[in-house]
């Protein structure tokens, strides 16, 4: 005869003989679920992992697209470079000359060593906003008129121009240099009539190099100036056209300075000299 107590728990479905075996499925689906939810997690972490490596490899053919692209831009910058000093009369000898010299006085002054790598590159195109003056402006032999030389003026902003619609640090240091080399320490220069320290370092550092280069150089309008003579000249201009530190240091390496130039006019003599990029003082 049955007890009130088990009487009870049979009504409510209670049965004492399948508790144990209920446990056990109940904890045998548990356990599929967690194996389950662990192949799932495994699968994901794959799938996540496979994810970060075609973002990876995506990232990396990007970076290697635009740095190919910034190459073939700063070479396509570079010819037209050249091509605008070959309608100044030289050829391609002034602008590596520059290049160096810059970088060598940015040295003296204690730039690091990356920033004169890239001087040695950016100054290169000082005057690359030549290419949009007419040669018989550039290479007219006697004084330019009035309206000849506005014009020769607009060259710091035709070249600021073309290096503009292109980016990156070089081209945006080079942009800077071309606006910028024909400025004044006394505020008397142009394309801006800047002064002091307004004009960027690098171009009062190239403004001195390209002073001193043009005028020990020949031109098809006139001839070469004694390196005396223009260091002279350099010296009487010393916190007028030239920023004083700049000038300082300059005459302080002077020597190595005409030592790199006739180096590169003797190279290029003989031979075609490969453009100076990156190691520039292993120009002389």
């Amino acid at each position: 005869m049955p007890t009130p107590y088990s009487t009870v728990h049979h009504a409510a479905g209670y049965d004492p003989e399948r508790c144990d075996g209920s446990d056990d499925d109940g904890r045998e689906r548990l356990q599929r679920r967690l194996e389950q939810a662990q192949r799932d997690n495994a699968a994901a972490q794959l799938h996540l992992q496979r994810l970060v490596r075609e973002v990876r490899t995506l990232r990396s053919e990007r970076d290697e697209a635009r740095r190919a692209l910034e190459v073939s831009s700063q070479n396509t910058l570079f010819e037209l470079a050249r091509a605008a000093e070959q309608k100044d009369g030289e050829a391609g000898q002034h602008m590596r000359r520059i290049g160096v010299i810059s970088a060598m006085i940015a040295e003296a002054l204690g730039c690091s060593n990356e920033y004169c790598e890239l001087l040695c590159d950016a100054a290169q195109m000082h005057d690359i906003g030549k290419i949009g003056i007419h040669e018989s402006i550039l290479c007219k032999p006697g004084p330019l008129s009035i309206d000849e030389w506005k014009l020769m003026r607009e060259h710091p902003r035709i070249g600021a121009g073309i290096l503009s619609a292109f980016r990156s640090s070089l081209v945006d240091l080079a942009a800077e240099i071309s606006i910028s080399h024909h400025e004044h320490y006394s505020g008397a220069g142009y394309p801006a009539g800047l002064s002091g320290d307004a004009i960027p370092l690098s171009g009062r550092i190239v403004g001195l190099a390209d002073f001193f280069d043009a005028l020990t150089m020949d031109r098809c309008y006139r001839k070469a100036k004694p390196d005396d003579e223009v260091l002279a000249m350099i010296q009487a201009r010393r916190g007028q056209q030239f920023d004083p530190r700049v000038v300082d240091a300059f005459m302080g390496i002077v020597d190595q300075v005409i030592l790199a130039r006739d180096s590169i006019n003797e190279i290029e003599a003989i031979c075609d000299l490969p453009d100076i990029h990156g190691d520039w003082w292993m120009a002389f």
